[in-house]
């Protein structure tokens, strides 16, 4: 709703909805309805009025079921094959809009000339969005996994056993423990789904290098990496893993690929000659610009009589 509202550049002031769960906690005796609290603070932020069919009377929306028909055998038949939702959303907002050019069943105008008449009557987007999304605590496994409708989401090993709140969003979950971001992952609506990000694992796989390409995470690292790690052994490989683990502490994961191909270019693979070409790419030179003094300085008379250190190493003293 809040894409739609922003999609149309306004909001409509009164809208009819069936007896949604995310929307009503229960049907009261007179038609009243006790609202899920979150779909109150949407309501009253967008300040639309919310109308609600009485259940199981199919004939208050037989129009809006017969669009619903109208759009899955016109927009998706053939079945679409969907391989990023962003992606299909935008071209069904494009099929809608191409839509509206037919002719409206009943007044035998173009919908669009409606839609036009129509969104006048429009309220005013408020100025800040309403950020739609809920929280739930989760207890981390042992393996440093949260689960959310059988998907697997992978943050930091330390905080196995843990709990943390994570922040449910419709594409994406942010993760938080003691009110600090520990993970960031789009939202899987598949079944039974593994999340990470092998940059928190690094320091775990120096654990046991001999072990790195058995690990779940190997196949995740980038691929000259991957490479490398394979073709070493011994000191050579956690070398290259200490390297590795300090590029990521660092915050610098997006140059790892860049520090290995340096040094290729130089015939080199060892992990000092690599981290000598990382330093270069991340740790730029620092050179301070001249000091600027605001005033002039002073001359100074300074001509002092040394004479006296004579004596000293056995000449004659003149003071």
């Amino acid at each position: 709703m809040k894409r739609v509202f922003e999609r149309i550049g306004g909001v409509p002031p009164r809208l009819r909805f069936d007896n949604l769960s995310t929307a009503v906690a229960k049907v009261l005796e007179g038609g009243e309805r006790e609202l899920i609290e979150g779909f109150t603070r949407f309501m009253l932020h967008y300040r639309f009025r919310a109308e609600f069919y009485n259940p199981a009377a199919g004939n208050e929306k037989g129009n809006v079921e017969n669009k619903v028909g109208y759009s899955r055998r016109n927009a998706f038949v053939p079945v679409p094959t969907v391989t990023s939702f962003e992606v299909f959303n935008e071209w069904l907002w494009e099929w809608c809009e191409k839509d509206a050019q037919r002719l409206h069943y009943k007044y035998k105008i173009p919908i669009q000339e409606l839609w036009e008449a129509d969104r006048e009557s429009l309220l005013k987007l408020p100025e800040y969005p309403f950020p739609v999304f809920c929280y739930e605590a989760l207890s981390m496994n042992k393996y440093g996994f949260a689960v959310i409708d059988t998907n697997k989401y992978g943050l930091a090993p330390t905080l196995a056993g843990k709990t943390v709140q994570a922040k449910l969003f419709f594409d994406h979950v942010e993760f938080y423990y003691d009110h600090h971001p520990v993970g960031r992952y789009r939202r899987s609506y598949g079944r039974d789904e593994e999340l990470y990000d092998w940059t928190q694992y690094v320091g775990t796989l120096l654990k046991k290098p001999g072990a790195v390409e058995h690990t779940r995470f190997f196949k995740q690292l980038p691929q000259q990496w991957q490479e490398l790690l394979a073709q070493s052994r011994g000191r050579e490989r956690k070398g290259a893993l200490r390297l590795l683990d300090e590029i990521v502490r660092d915050g610098n994961a997006p140059l790892c690929e860049d520090a290995l191909s340096m040094a290729a270019e130089n015939g080199r693979t060892d992990p000092d000659s690599i981290r000598q070409c990382y330093y270069m790419i991340a740790k730029k030179e620092f050179r301070p610009k001249p000091l600027e003094l605001r005033a002039s300085t002073p001359k100074l008379r300074y001509d002092p009589n040394l004479t006296a250190y004579d004596g000293l190493t056995g000449g004659v003293s003149h003071a």
